[in-house]
């Protein structure tokens, strides 16, 4: 393991952005670097946690500043004496101290990138990366559970919560509290944001996973072919012994994909998922059932006692199917696993019958094609709450389909007006009400949607304009909802 340190080991690290990623990075590498520079734009974060568990030897070597301070750096002393810059997922590539790093020829790395490197050679073959614009979490959460129920050592990481360097054993003294986490066998599922893959060098996971690319992150990401591009970069390391599982309904990534497999030499095996039958295709679907053709695997598997709903979360499964038969997990287990799969909180999540109403909790639905997914198993029957913040997203597909699934269109939050005009520039066969909080969204839902029809939040946009995250958006929404249970 120690030539796999050489690159830190000793180095003076700058680290940027102190949440989860940003302080999982310190501490692990307290000590073992010469010095960490840690810088984050918030005055008031509580570190002190972070100093609880870093022994106080070790505490000489850091350097955390914060707010206004960093603005009275001198950025240029500072960088002069840095080896290495590590981001966080949410620091835009824009910042100036990022900028003059890069001018200065200063290696700046993700943490995704950084973890890698201190994986070894057999831990980086037991790899899964998953990427998409949606449905990320729920594809890493089940093949967690396909491969735990089967008995494989495995861990679900990266962006859904688990800094993939947190899984990392850094050296035989380190006391890890997720022991799995120390042994040989242990396969990482690892899902991962374009915000992770702005950064990557020599990531290159032995099975990656695309599951789709629409708009998303334009406020950071610019257009959507930058968008799209930094997405495909999840297998541009890969070779033909690695595997991309990428699905073919997707036009975007079949059009990335047809234009690089005449261009390139290198490339991963592919194996391609999709709804229908075709000649080309590994994976698909019919009546219930998954159908397989993989290498000398063929077969179906049975998804009818699924509780998942909707196209989109068949498409999930299939990639979820598709990696577990690529690892050796039987039909049967798969079976298993996903009748007892439940679906997670936020993600299409039905709250139940309330005063003749069918509720469900979509927060999770941050851009407009997720909305789009959400309302697929549904007829004209829908009151839906839209909006957010505005991350200059474009409406216009969502829009077109508005007139076939719902019947009244609540708007909240500061995209509410840019929404409004859209649709009202055009013909629209549904109420619009325009709410100025969820408190009032919730209670006109209600006033509103007729019995046995639907209620549901799936606002297509981020949630920071009047909530901390999306989970703090849907956990407020199911609140005002079960109250009404309770009157």
């Amino acid at each position: 393991m120690e030539k796999k340190i050489d690159f830190v080991k000793n180095k003076n690290l700058m680290v940027i952005g102190l949440g989860k990623t940003g302080i999982s990075v310190i501490k692990r590498l307290v000590g073992l670097c010469s010095s960490i520079t840690a810088l984050d734009s918030n005055p008031d974060l509580d570190l002190e946690d972070l100093f609880k568990k870093i022994k106080h030897k070790n505490q000489k070597s850091l350097k955390i500043i914060l707010g206004k301070d960093i603005s009275k750096l001198d950025k240029k002393e500072i960088i002069g004496k840095i080896d290495l810059v590590i981001t966080s997922p949410g620091v835009p590539g824009s910042l100036s101290v990022v900028k003059l790093s890069e001018e200065n020829k200063i290696p700046v790395w993700s943490e995704l990138e950084l973890a890698w490197r201190l994986l070894g050679e057999e831990e980086q073959k037991r790899t899964v990366a998953v990427t998409g614009t949606n449905g990320k979490t729920t594809v890493v959460k089940l093949i967690g559970k396909i491969l735990g129920d089967s008995g494989k050592n495995c861990v679900v990481c990266g962006n859904v919560g688990l800094p993939l360097i947190d899984t990392v054993k850094i050296s035989d003294s380190y006391k890890n509290l997720r022991d799995m986490s120390l042994n040989k066998d242990l396969i990482r599922i690892i899902e991962v944001s374009s915000f992770q893959l702005e950064r990557i060098y020599k990531f290159k996971p032995h099975i990656s996973v695309i599951l789709n690319i629409t708009s998303d992150h334009v406020d950071r990401h610019k257009t959507f072919e930058n968008y799209g591009s930094l997405k495909m970069k999840l297998f541009v390391n890969q070779d033909k012994k690695d595997r991309a599982v990428i699905n073919v309904d997707d036009w975007y990534i079949n059009k990335k994909i047809k234009l690089i497999s005449g261009r390139q030499e290198r490339l991963p095996e592919f194996i391609k998922y999709g709804m229908e039958p075709k000649k080309d295709i590994n994976v698909f679907y019919s009546d219930n059932y998954i159908f397989y053709r993989i290498g000398k695997k063929e077969g179906k598997i049975s998804i009818k006692n699924s509780l998942l709903n909707g196209s989109h979360n068949i498409s999930n499964i299939m990639a979820s199917a598709a990696i577990a038969l690529l690892i050796g997990i039987g039909k049967r287990d798969i079976e298993k696993a996903v009748s007892t799969f439940r679906p997670l909180s936020h993600r299409l999540e039905y709250l139940g019958y309330i005063r003749g109403v069918r509720c469900f909790n979509d927060s999770k639905s941050t851009n407009p094609d997720a909305t789009i997914a959400a309302l697929s198993g549904f007829g004209r029957e829908v009151t839906l709450i839209l909006g957010g913040r505005d991350k200059d997203m474009d409406f216009s597909s969502l829009i077109k389909i508005l007139n076939r699934k719902i019947k009244n269109l609540i708007l909240i939050g500061e995209s509410a007006y840019a929404i409004y005009k859209q649709i009202t520039g055009g013909t629209y066969k549904y109420r619009i009400f325009r709410c100025r909080t969820l408190e009032e969204a919730v209670r006109a839902g209600f006033k509103v949607t007729g019995p046995d029809e639907v209620l549901m939040l799936s606002p297509g946009c981020a949630s920071m304009d009047m909530f901390k995250d999306y989970r703090d958006r849907g956990n407020k929404f199911k609140s005002l909802v079960l109250k009404r249970k309770r009157k």
